[in-house]
């Protein structure tokens, strides 16, 4: 006769266990939960150099990103539409090929577990707020420092659908290829060779070197460790795609209105 003090464990399913965060039953030998998307063991699986090679992979593809960022600011005869719809093609290609290198277990983070009206309603918001406050701060700061005041509409004026061009080329791609490929691609890569947090950090750090811009990384590494943190607890793409979408849609809207 069992006391009252008496535990009776629960008996183990065989071949099955507890997903780290969700707690749903999956097979034992799975490294990412089937049901949320989360990975199931520590980086500890990756030997030297199997994390050299990672490594290795994640330069390339931030490398061949920086070159292209560059030949596209400060190469004159690119500051054309044409080059840059050869720019962002390339760019969205080679990103997706990227991607594509992990699919088995990429493809999970283009999974939405426990999609919520309400949180995608509450991280638009905040971009949208976010989006505010750089874009007044950021014409301050370029009419105090360099007496001059920047534009995206300027690269489009003169040609036909001028602001269907600005939020395709300015708020649309960016906020899929650029996600797909940093906390998408290098963020997955990174989490296999350095813990949680530096993971975040090197991947918003060099999200806002790509960018070129000395005077904005007060806001760019802000922004990249949001949707960083907001991908690894969410286990999706998609909250940060919106996220990054609706910031640079607001950033747009100024420009046109």
């Amino acid at each position: 006769m069992l006391s009252e003090e008496t535990v009776i464990e629960p008996v183990p399913l065989l071949g099955k266990k507890a997903c780290i965060s969700c707690t749903v039953l999956i097979d034992s030998d799975c490294k990412f939960c089937n049901s949320c998307g989360a990975r199931q063991t520590q980086v500890q699986g990756a030997n030297t150099a199997e994390k050299w090679q990672l490594l290795q992979q994640g330069g390339v593809f931030f490398g061949l990103t920086l070159i292209v960022c560059c030949l596209a600011k400060f190469v004159d005869a690119l500051q054309n539409l044409t080059s840059l719809i050869i720019i962002d093609a390339f760019l969205a290609i080679g990103t997706v090929a990227f991607f594509a290198t992990g699919w088995q277990e990429n493809k999970r983070l283009l999974h939405w577990p426990n999609f919520s009206i309400q949180k995608l309603s509450l991280y638009c918001g905040i971009a949208m707020a976010g989006a505010f406050l750089v874009h007044y701060s950021v014409t301050w700061l370029n009419i105090t420092i360099f007496s001059k005041e920047e534009s995206y509409i300027w690269g489009f004026i003169g040609y036909p659908y001028a602001k269907v061009l600005l939020i395709f080329f300015t708020a649309v791609t960016p906020a899929i290829f650029e996600e797909l490929g940093f906390r998408g691609y290098l963020l997955q890569i990174l989490l296999k060779v350095a813990d949680e947090q530096q993971a975040v950090y090197i991947s918003a750090f060099l999200f806002a070197i790509i960018h070129l811009s000395f005077l904005s990384l007060f806001w760019l590494i802000p922004f990249a460790l949001f949707i960083g943190y907001m991908r690894v607890k969410e286990h999706t793409l998609w909250y940060g795609i919106f996220f990054h979408f609706c910031f640079n849609l607001t950033a747009c809207l100024f420009e046109l209105l």
